[in-house]
């Protein structure tokens, strides 16, 4: 991947985000720019796909349609990658080859059990949704957290075969994040944000806080672990790129974010053998909790308890009588709003009646897919976990496992997969945990040695 690939990335990234709020006229000609520069260098187009997701909020309206640039850079990539392959098998290799490569690929690859079982899944939920009228919210979320992420793993996988590459991956995301919480931060210096329960909270282009904290944290945590694992220059720009996202979602006052930060930050340290300074974190966690509850009571109240009863467990007990009716195929995908409010809502919980999510990753896969949502969330668990354990041969493993323990963490107490931006997140990060075995060059130029994150 060179020079050529990272300016057209960067020209992709651009338009994709110039085609918001334009006239139809200009939009298309700019999405039609992005498209042949796609088709040109397909490199560069699934590069910038990471890039775009802290941007997931942006969207541009094409023909009374609205789609996220988010969505734009996925198709033109997975597109792109697409063309380039049928034309090499006209021009140059036959579709045998190509089922061959396909299957020793599949063969080869940790989450591409996981992949194929999601799209199963989702697709069959589809035929068993609780409100068939709202359906077409099903479909939304189907394309946008199943189909579009998981044909960009494959796309990646397919294309990408060198770490240059891989790494080029993250840079990107860690990149466009750094850009993204500057300008929300400046927003915020500016006198923007929410203000709500005592303080005002970060959002920027996001549509609350909380939707900010959940893009900002894993590219903190991921940058945070690739910084501490190099060397020289290197770990001070990485250590520079986290500590502006960090204080980005820190803005946010989003507690779960917060706490995924905190353990995040705990791991990191730990593993890579700087317990010394676990004393200074914690001591600095106790006293930013200590400055918390005297400045701002109402925030860390606010969500918690309502009328004297637990808001969270209101919603989880909700949750789990919504469950309880369909314990075996679930509600479906985006189905939740639609049978909480007029059906299984609390009391208690009145103040989130128009919550869209349980705020929580298990209950959010058993009331989306049923059992086979359980299934799916602690298969991708134990991948995960399978995968990490071999940092010290491929470093970024551990960075990429860092960024997802930040996400589970979070996920208990807010979403943790069903948005287009959090599933894509995941399916990088799959990217990055499978990429070493679909090369047999992996461990590859470092002979099995331990080797530089960067």
């Amino acid at each position: 991947m060179d020079s050529t690939d990272l300016l057209t990335c960067l020209l992709l990234f651009l338009l994709a985000v110039l085609a918001t709020g334009l006239p139809f006229g200009i939009a298309v000609g700019l999405l039609g720019v992005m498209v042949i520069a796609a088709v040109w260098r397909p490199q560069a187009a699934l590069l910038a796909v990471p890039a775009t997701i802290p941007f997931a909020p942006l969207h541009a309206v094409i023909g009374g349609a609205s789609f996220s640039v988010l969505e734009l850079a996925l198709v033109s990539a997975v597109g792109s990658v697409a063309l380039r392959e049928v034309w090499s098998c006209l021009r140059v290799r036959s579709l045998r080859h190509s089922l061959s490569r396909a299957g020793e690929l599949v063969s080869r690859v940790a989450f591409a059990p996981l992949a194929l079982a999601l799209v199963v899944v989702g697709t069959a939920s589809l035929g068993v949704v609780a409100d068939p009228s709202h359906v077409r919210e099903s479909l939304r979320e189907w394309r946008w957290v199943v189909v579009e992420p998981i044909a960009y793993y494959v796309a990646a996988l397919w294309l990408l075969q060198r770490p240059d590459g891989w790494r080029k991956l993250l840079g990107a995301w860690i990149g466009a994040s750094v850009l993204a919480a500057m300008v929300c931060v400046t927003q915020w210096f500016s006198g923007g944000g929410l203000m709500v329960e005592g303080v005002r909270r970060l959002t920027g282009f996001y549509p609350h806080p909380n939707a900010a904290a959940l893009a900002l944290e894993r590219p903190a945590l991921l940058a945070l672990a690739i910084g501490l694992a190099s060397t020289g220059r290197a770990r001070y720009v990485w250590g520079c790129s986290s500590a502006v996202i960090g204080l980005a979602t820190a803005l946010t006052f989003s507690r779960g974010a917060l706490l995924a930060l905190l353990l995040g930050t705990a791991a990191v340290l730990w593993t890579l053998h700087h317990r010394r300074w676990l004393y200074g974190l914690f001591l600095a966690g106790f006293l930013v909790a200590f400055f918390a509850v005297v400045a701002f009571p109402e925030r860390l109240r606010a969500g918690v308890w309502a009328d004297g009863e637990a808001l969270r467990l209101a919603i989880w007990k909700s949750t789990l009588a919504m469950i309880g009716d369909r314990p075996l195929t679930g509600v479906g995908l985006d189905q939740f709003l639609y049978q909480y409010a007029p059906r299984y809502i609390d009391p208690a919980a009145w103040p989130e009646r128009f919550t869209s999510h349980p705020h929580n990753l298990f209950l959010d896969a058993w009331v989306t897919f049923g059992t086979n949502g359980i299934f799916l969330l602690t298969s991708a668990v134990w991948l995960v976990v399978k995968t990490t354990r071999q940092r010290l041969v491929w470093p970024l493993d551990f960075a990429v496992g860092i960024s997802l323990l930040g996400g589970f963490v979070h996920g208990l107490v807010d979403r943790g997969f069903f948005t287009p931006e959090l599933s894509l997140s995941f399916w990088l990060a799959a990217v990055i945990l499978d990429a070493p075995r679909t090369a047999r060059s992996a461990a590859m130029e470092t002979g099995g040695k331990p080797c530089e994150c960067w």
